[in-house]
């Protein structure tokens, strides 16, 4: 938690981050603070004149002044309900792009970094967090209270000092206790004893703050797994009745629910304590305030009507207090929770960025090589990949093949730059990809990993991605694919919206995804197609008719595959096999076949399933 004044710097920080995405929200905030304190002020002095001149019996004033309070009455809730509905449009606004500039910062992060477990968690909690106590939209809100709070303390001060040097009209010891200097002292003390005793409240606020912030998380935590697993994720109602989980599930939910309970019921009884101590010092100084006042009326200090004037300013002084404590410390915690949010806006990636352009060609001709290149997955000692030393022709077709776990995934995501090696290089044209544009260079790659995903967007969006619409290209590589028959059934054709997530999509099976993800990878025209597992998802009829138009696709580029399924290695000019994180051997079809070696073992054990 931030100490008990560096959490202003933060919240001066994110205000300006508010500022800079609503800037009619701070000055709307301030109207409505001031508005307030200012409406409680003039119908205090207005009522003050209301009853003096009841008492006096002048008619024609009492009109005036009770015209004039009903007047400002309306002014200001005119003036605070439509400042109190564009604060809320601003918060909603403010919530909404903090929630963006969670994704926009993880957007562009790298993958390697991206992909971290930790960060995961981190971006949940800190949306976790800002749901539960208050994201950026709530500061101005909370801004706002804070400064009417000190606005009607000043005023009120300013009014019981004004009240203080009153001279009293009385002499004896009516006047002396009346005096300015009686009064000035006695309010020096009362004043002294409220916030003395505020103060405590407020110490042991802060305690309870901070006791809140160190042991709720990890509670909380746990709940939102088990609902988002129960509720949210696909995957488990089917694993859930086969396995007769739901008893299991809902135990764990009840159990850290009661655990929750506990912590919640924890902390009211420490708010109700604080409750119970912040009213105790109100009524001492409520006690004591109305006592200064009285002895103003009866020493002929002050009127009637002054003593309803005073008394009400005392009894804002109280609350106001109170509120002044109370938001210093819900911006105390917002702040510590918040400061976790601009600490991930700051952060830098660990992985270098490069910036040198990469060559543009027009015949497709690229060296790529690996060079005694080994890797292993941050925070894991067990290498993936060791000592790879190969190149890659280009404008042929390449097929990455091995049992599983042999490392040929992580070979394709360090092609492509998604992560870096742990030891060695990987060159483009003789020169490391870590020091190209990492835009450019990836630009090189259209890929379609086993573990691809489409979304609930028109069938354009999904295919042409971040790239601009061109429709005979979509056509085109809906065609090479396979899929344009497919897309033609469709009603809305490339307007159709994919699944029923959003309640108007269309459902396609597996095949028929992967055939629109393969679509997509052609639609991007990289001159390296990476196909990782291309047939997985389809039948032996879609495969065939796949296979039979694998040249058409990959025309002009350089295809790899990698695959399980011996058969399309049938297709390619270059094989590289894969065992244990190592190449073990490399050659045509017919030479490793020829050889006997992992490669001959692999297909024989699939050769029942292919024909000719």
């Amino acid at each position: 938690m931030l100490s008990s004044l560096a959490f202003h710097r933060t919240g001066l920080r994110l205000l300006s981050l508010v500022r800079k995405i609503d800037p009619a929200l701070l000055p709307v905030s301030l109207i409505y603070a001031l508005t307030q304190v200012a409406g409680i002020y003039v119908g205090l002095a207005l009522t003050a004149g209301l009853v003096d001149a009841l008492v006096a019996l002048e008619l024609r004033g009492a009109v005036v002044y009770a015209t004039a309070l009903v007047l400002t009455s309306f002014v200001v809730s005119c003036v605070c309900a439509h400042c109190k509905r564009r604060a809320t449009v601003g918060g909603m606004r403010c919530a909404w792009r903090f929630s963006l500039m969670l994704r926009e910062k993880a957007l562009s992060l790298s993958y390697e970094t991206a992909e971290d477990p930790k960060l995961t968690e981190r971006i949940a909690y800190i949306e976790r967090t800002a749901q539960m106590h208050g994201g950026i939209g709530t500061l101005p809100r909370f801004y706002r209270d804070l400064i009417g709070a000190a606005v009607n303390m000043l005023t009120c001060v300013s009014l019981v000092v004004a009240l203080a040097f009153a001279q009293p009209a009385s002499k004896g010891t009516l006047g002396v206790a009346a005096s300015p200097a009686v009064s000035l002292a006695l309010l020096t003390l009362v004043l002294l004893v409220a916030l003395g005793g505020n103060t405590l409240v407020g110490r042991f606020r802060a305690r309870l703050l901070d006791w809140v912030t160190s042991t709720h998380s990890s509670v909380e935590n746990r709940i939102m797994y088990l609902l988002n697993l129960v509720l949210f994720d696909r995957r488990v109602p089917k694993v859930a009745r086969i396995y007769d989980m739901g008893d299991m599930l809902m135990r764990n939910l009840e159990k850290n629910h009661g655990a929750s309970m506990e912590y919640f019921d924890r902390w009211i009884s420490g708010e109700r304590c604080i409750d119970v101590g912040t009213s105790a010092v109100n009524a001492v100084f409520t006690v004591a305030s109305y006592a200064l006042v009285a002895v103003k009326v009866l020493a002929g200090a002050i009127t009637v009507g002054a003593f309803t004037q005073y008394a009400g300013a005392l009894a804002q002084f109280g609350a106001a207090y109170t509120a002044l404590v109370s938001n210093n410390g819900d911006l105390r915690q917002c702040c510590g929770y918040l400061q976790e949010f601009l600490d991930f806006m700051d952060m830098e990636d660990p992985r270098p960025a490069g910036s040198i352009p990469v060559e543009k060609r027009d015949d497709g001709q690229f060296e790529l090589a690996f060079e005694h290149v080994s890797f292993r997955y941050p925070g894991t000692d067990a290498w993936v990949l060791r000592d790879i030393n190969l190149k890659i022709d280009t404008l042929g077709k390449l097929a990455v093949v091995g049992p599983n776990g042999a490392g040929k995934t992580t070979f394709i995501k360090l092609l492509c730059r998604l992560y870096d090696p742990t030891e060695g290089r990987i060159t483009l044209n003789g020169v490391d990809i870590r020091k190209y544009d990492e835009e450019e260079y990836r630009d090189l790659f259209g890929v379609v990993f086993q573990d691809f995903r489409l979304f609930a967007f028109p069938v354009w969006e999904n295919l042409a991605a971040g790239y601009p619409r061109d429709d005979r290209r979509l056509w085109k590589s809906l065609a090479q694919a396979g899929a344009d028959g497919l897309v033609r059934t469709w009603p809305e054709g490339l307007e159709t919206r994919l699944y029923k997530d959003l309640g108007d999509g269309v459902m396609v099976s597996g095949g028929e995804a992967q055939k629109l993800a393969l679509a997509r990878a052609l639609y991007k025209d990289a001159p390296v197609v990476i196909l990782d597992e291309p047939t997985a998802a389809l039948d032996p009829i879609s495969e065939a008719e796949v296979y039979a138009g694998f040249d058409r696709m990959v025309e002009g580029r350089t295809a790899i595959y990698i695959s399980h399924r011996m058969s399309s290695c049938r297709f390619c000019d270059d094989i590289i096999v894969f065992d244990g994180g190592r190449v073990v051997e490399r050659g045509s079809h017919d030479d490793l076949l020829a050889a006997g070696g992992l490669y001959a073992e692999l297909w024989d054990a699939q050769a029942s399933y292919y024909v000719g």
